[in-house]
């Protein structure tokens, strides 16, 4: 076995924005900032990885085996019975830590596409399916609106059926592009759930869902003049708004600076404005009416991501070629079975 394993394995993974308005814990769209995380064997104690994580974004996150990168490494090893490894590991944060990007998500999908990688020269590694439900099972809130897109890239829908997580993935358009405000302070989304309300009216409801399908249309048609209506919602923005006061004058700043809608990234506290030209007006528009608000932070002009997290390198005593196949902006490899001769 050990002849075959990897001795070092690298994965990208994307950041998310959530819900895009009114598609609460139903979609998510990933975008193009990363995370990286390297994973090599050393040591000889699998319990307690040595980990360095680099960029000040990272300050704050764990470096000892409760390190959420490091628990869904091991989970997928130990769903497979693998033996886990003394690891190394090398984290470089771009995505800050609980502002509505997607970073725990990067930590989960990241863990999982490394382990996966790493078990692919015994034929152990499963499909992406696989990978989502294991991802969902891990994540904070078992919400797969962030753990989807950042594994399988674009603009995702997901749903529960049958007991099983279902996600679909959509090429989201390449004309538009996300402007990002991310603000100095992080909101907290446990401390935000718990300001929605119990049950929802249905006008409420009925709104929301009504906006999906718009957006979804709007997207696909390339109707982007309907995209600020679709982005409407009535299920959680209005109750978050507590912890973000000044969150709908900033919005109506990015659509008043040419953006075609605008709205809380996940639980925040980022904010997200699509828009088809005009980025750096928007971002100028939302900095500017932040800092009026006293309200100070970061921009970005980002570009989807379409093709979800990925392996960018894999190194092993010993060598194995992979057949892969591209279909669609995704790749699959053919990885060898035992009886398949290869």
């Amino acid at each position: 076995m050990a002849l075959v394993l990897p001795v070092a394995v690298t994965v990208l993974t994307p950041a998310t924005s959530a819900n895009l308005g009114p598609g609460f814990d139903s979609l998510g769209l990933a975008l193009q900032l990363y995370n990286r995380f390297e994973v090599e064997e050393w040591g000889d104690d699998s319990e307690h990885p040595n980990i360095e994580i680099i960029g000040a974004l990272g300050a704050g996150l764990s470096t000892g085996p409760d390190n959420m990168f490091f628990q869904t490494f091991v989970m997928l090893l130990q769903r497979l019975q693998v033996p886990v490894p003394s690891l190394r590991i090398r984290m470089t944060i771009n995505i800050p830590h609980g502002c509505g990007l997607g970073s725990s998500a990067t930590a989960v999908v990241g863990g999982l596409m490394a382990a996966n990688a790493w078990v692919r020269p015994l034929g152990l590694d499963v499909p992406r399916e696989e990978l989502l439900e294991l991802a969902v099972e891990a994540e904070a809130g078992n919400h797969p609106d962030n753990v989807a897109p950042a594994l399988l890239g674009g603009l995702v829908a997901t749903t529960h059926m049958d007991g099983k997580i279902h996600a679909i993935k959509t090429k989201f358009p390449n004309a538009l592009k996300a402007v990002i405000f991310t603000p100095a302070f992080p909101m907290d989304t446990v401390a935000g759930r718990k300001l929605l309300p119990a049950n929802y009216s249905k006008a409420d409801v009925t709104f929301n869902t009504g906006r999906v399908a718009l957006l979804l249309t709007a997207l696909q048609t390339g109707r982007y003049e309907l995209i600020g209506e679709a982005m409407q919602d009535r299920l959680h923005q209005p109750y978050r708004q507590v912890l973000f006061p000044a969150m709908t004058e900033i919005i109506n700043a990015a659509v008043a600076a040419g953006a075609h809608g605008a709205c809380l990234s996940g639980g925040g506290s980022s904010l997200i404005a699509l828009a088809s030209s005009h980025f750096h007006d928007i971002l100028s528009a939302m900095q500017q009416t932040a800092h009026a608000a006293g309200v100070e932070g970061t921009g970005m002009i980002l570009q989807a991501n379409q093709s979800g997290a990925r392996v960018l390198n894999t190194s092993r005593s010993r060598i194995r070629k992979e057949v892969s196949a591209r279909y669609g902006d995704q790749f699959y490899w053919s990885p060898a079975r035992p009886g398949s001769g290869r």
